[in-house]
């Protein structure tokens, strides 16, 4: 016998919940248009810095800084709107 505070459980699945929500903002990210998607996947993706996406895309880092605030804008946007729509169909 051992307490029961002295054991750790740990649930390495993904709940279906968390799943469906990766799922949700891959599609949201791929419908992006090029010029934002680049950018922020890779930030997101890959870490990189603005400096560094301006020089791998060849773009100024001032074009590259708007495309990544209007491509996150667009995602938040859509996720605002995925979740109102959830509301309506579950509430």
């Amino acid at each position: 016998l051992v307490d029961i505070d002295d054991v750790s459980v740990i649930d390495d699945q993904l709940t279906n919940e968390v799943v469906i929500e990766h799922k949700e903002l891959r599609e949201i990210m791929a419908s992006l248009s090029d010029e934002y998607r680049e950018p922020l996947m890779l930030q997101i993706m890959f870490g990189y810095s603005g400096d560094e996406i301006a020089k791998q895309l060849e773009l100024n880092k001032n074009t590259v800084m708007t495309r990544l605030f209007r491509a996150r804008n667009q995602v938040k946007e859509a996720l605002e709107k995925s979740n109102l729509d959830m509301g309506r169909k579950n509430g």
